[in-house]
């Protein structure tokens, strides 16, 4: 009976310990990671819950994943907080969207616990530096997390620790010549986009999107000198592996879409046919019924009217054959779906 309880014992301990583990190596921060550290520092509240969401809170812990890509936080909106079980909770929330790569705890309160070859003690982040959030953000670089350039993070509200898009971390306005739909989304949809044009000299281009239940867009691209058909296809797999690793954030029937070919926007029926050609004909078609904001306009997807028919066929042939010669479709993929058409 004793041996068991010590192994009890025993088990119990290392399991709690497993848990909260602190992470140790040479950690690099993703761009993404390291602007949710930012938000963490002031204790950004998550806006799905009322508490604290318009004001800077406790931050309590956050956790990272090895690979510096994944992350999570928690923070405390009342005079006093227990800590409780976070830890390993907050691993687990961490390493759900981590891709396979464990997930470790960075931080406690604002001190930075993981050991690294410069952090070799706890580096404490005073909260006398709130108001310079830049010089936050080269702390953390200095000590060897961060090897991105960091006067081009967005900048922070000083009173909610919200990501500000309209400046950067160092205070200037961000001047940039977004298109309107990336210039509506989020810090992170504008440093890709940054990326996806200035990142290489590739011929082909692709960004792809899928809305997500909280209205926001996950987004993918990819550049290459193969085709347009390659490299959608690239974009579309991508896009999907998000579709894949955590469907319940996506609404019913979700499905990625093709926004921008280089720097032009889409056309609807750009949009249309790219997403019959990678996903078939009826889930598409079900998708643009479904979720017809999508588009921007009304368009009937089945034409009941002979002569709407057949200028739709037309119009159907013209824009196949336009993939055509950009090579979004090979010569086979072209006169399959022209006899599909014209069936």
């Amino acid at each position: 009976m004793t041996k068991i309880l010590v192994l009890f014992i025993i088990f119990v301990s290392m399991t709690s310990n497993s848990f909260a583990k602190t992470g140790k190596g040479e950690l690099k921060l993703s761009k993404y990671t390291m602007e949710t550290l930012m938000m963490y520092m002031y204790g950004r509240a998550n806006p799905k819950w009322s508490d604290g969401v318009d004001k800077k809170n406790k931050p309590m812990l956050m956790t990272v994943s090895e690979d510096g890509k994944s992350s999570h936080y928690y923070y405390c909106p009342y005079k006093q907080c227990q800590t409780g079980n976070y830890v390993y909770k907050s691993i687990k929330a961490c390493e759900k969207s981590s891709n396979g790569s464990p997930c470790y705890l960075f931080a406690t309160k604002r001190r930075i616990k993981w050991k690294n070859s410069i952090n070799t003690k706890h580096t404490n982040i005073s909260s006398k530096l709130l108001k310079e959030p830049y010089e936050i953000a080269k702390i953390i670089q200095d000590l060897g997390f961060y090897d991105g350039d960091i006067t081009e993070l967005p900048g922070i509200n000083y009173k909610t620790g919200a990501i500000d898009d309209n400046k950067k971390i160092t205070g200037k306005i961000d001047n940039y010549d977004y298109p309107s739909l990336i210039a509506s989304l989020s810090g992170s949809h504008k440093s890709g986009w940054k990326d996806y044009v200035e990142g290489g000299n590739e011929q082909y281009k692709a960004w792809v999107m899928v809305r997500r239940k909280d209205q926001d867009m996950s987004w993918s691209f990819e550049a290459d000198n193969t085709s347009w058909n390659d490299v959608i296809k690239k974009a579309f797999n991508r896009c999907n592996e998000y579709i894949d690793q955590k469907p319940k954030t996506y609404p019913d029937k979700a499905i990625c879409i093709l926004y921008y070919k280089g720097t032009t926007p889409t056309t609807d029926n750009e949009k249309i046919e790219t997403a019959r050609i990678y996903y078939g004909e009826g889930k598409a078609n079900d998708f643009f019924k479904k979720y017809p904001y999508v588009l921007n306009k009304k368009i009937d997807l089945i034409k009941t009217d002979e002569n709407e028919e057949s200028t739709d066929m037309i119009s159907q042939i013209k824009q196949l054959k336009k993939l055509l010669d950009e090579g979004v479709l090979t010569k086979e993929e072209f006169e399959k779906a022209k006899k599909k058409v014209l069936n």
